[in-house]
């Protein structure tokens, strides 16, 4: 009777030994190259893995993260300073975009070697360049195409007469703020008559409402020169605009159209990537990478 007991009692405690053990995380592999081990966690237990071990630690094992610049010059140097061998620029361009572009530089790419030896990156360090439009930018091309009222009109050339780029056969900023002003000075005429006049301008009369014999002159030119930069800290562009003008029930609107700034716009990108491109030794790949 009691080698039985025993017997059964050392069964029992086998059992029990088996059941405890296999609720515990057992291993299942180890990775060679890297040294890592796969468990199999039981219901109940947790497992802490190295990123619970790295927050301990003075430094992070490897650098990821993003950062984001908005001019040319500080993307280049963050660039320069955590590029390796693998490291990669892509570039997206659109038109349409409030950033017209985007450069992405990414540090820890796939390694570009044999296609049969080449190791992967994690692709996830990398900073990006989205450069800001100039504040004369957004100024001109918000107001493209806008009809303004003659007041208005030349409230926004005495703003902005700075930006008025000085040109042979072209009014320069002193020119543009007084034909302005005598839009404004006018407001309360109408318009008799508009002429092209040798110059290049148009000559617009205006009749007093109450002394139809009292002529005043000015002259409009039809065209006028800004010298902006597109993107914030960039290089300034030369653009022409072409001033425009409608009477309707003796209310006179003016306005004024950019031409092709869309070229203007493309050939600042141009420059940028350029730019990028040589000073940090890496060629610029149009697309994007999915992460």
């Amino acid at each position: 009777m009691t080698d039985t007991r025993q017997s059964f009692d050392s069964k029992e405690n086998i059992a029990e030994t088996v059941a405890r053990e296999a609720r515990k995380p057992m291993p299942l592999g180890q990775d060679d190259e890297t040294g890592a081990t796969l468990f199999a966690v039981p219901e109940g237990w947790s497992l802490q893995t190295d990123q619970c071990m790295e927050k301990l630690a003075l430094t992070p094992y490897r650098k990821r993260g993003k950062a984001t610049f908005v001019d040319t010059a500080s993307f280049i140097t963050y660039v320069n300073t955590h590029k390796k061998p693998e490291s990669k620029l892509y570039a997206t361009v659109d038109q349409a975009s409030e950033s017209p572009l985007a450069i992405t530089a990414i540090f820890n790419d796939h390694q570009a070697s044999d296609v049969n030896e080449s190791k992967a990156g994690w692709l996830d360090f990398n900073a990006r360049l989205l450069p800001k439009a100039s504040h004369e930018w957004k100024k001109w091309t918000a107001h493209d195409g806008k009809a303004m009222s003659q007041f208005d009109f030349a409230q926004f050339i005495e703003d902005n007469m700075k930006d008025i780029a000085t040109k042979e056969g072209l009014p320069n900023g002193t020119e543009m703020l007084r034909m302005a002003l005598q839009f404004e000075l006018t407001q309360d005429k109408r318009i008799k008559s508009a002429i092209r006049i040798q110059s290049g301008g148009t000559n617009i009369e205006y009749v007093e409402d109450d002394d139809t014999g009292t002529v005043e002159r000015m002259s409009a030119f039809d065209r006028f020169a800004l010298g902006i930069p597109v993107f914030w800290r960039g290089q300034p562009y030369y653009i022409e605009a072409k001033l425009r003008y409608r009477l309707r029930e003796g209310v006179l609107k003016i306005w004024y159209d950019l031409i092709r700034p869309d070229v203007i716009v493309d050939d600042a990108v141009e420059g940028i990537l350029e730019t990028v491109s040589n000073e940090v030794g890496l060629p610029v790949l149009y697309g994007h990478v999915n992460q």
